[in-house]
């Protein structure tokens, strides 16, 4: 069964998660330090440890993605499409000879 997925979609899909747990993970801590300040401490804790396992899992699913991507990529090639070289020679069409 194919993939639902073109291997492209996959790779991109992989590479904005990774881009977005990278960050997450520089940009969060700054603002939830932020907020903590500003709310309240408990409320925040309880976000965090949320946000930060998201942050984790969309590093780990990107870099899965990524990975998926070039598999998909490799299996789904035909062996018959490989480049093997410049056709065969083959004489010219009637009407189509060079001049002599």
């Amino acid at each position: 069964m194919p993939p639902k997925l073109s291997a492209t979609a996959l790779f991109w899909w992989g590479a904005g998660l990774i881009v977005a747990g990278v960050v997450g993970t520089l940009v969060l801590p700054h603002l939830f330090s932020r907020l903590g300040y500003a709310t309240g401490f408990a409320f925040v804790q309880s976000v965090v440890g949320l946000v930060s396992a998201l942050v984790s899992v969309a590093h780990v699913v990107g870099a899965g993605l990524v990975a998926a991507a070039f598999t998909v990529r490799a299996l789904g090639r035909d062996t018959n499409d490989r480049y093997t070289g410049p056709a065969p020679y083959s004489p010219a069409k009637p009407g189509n000879e060079p001049p002599r």
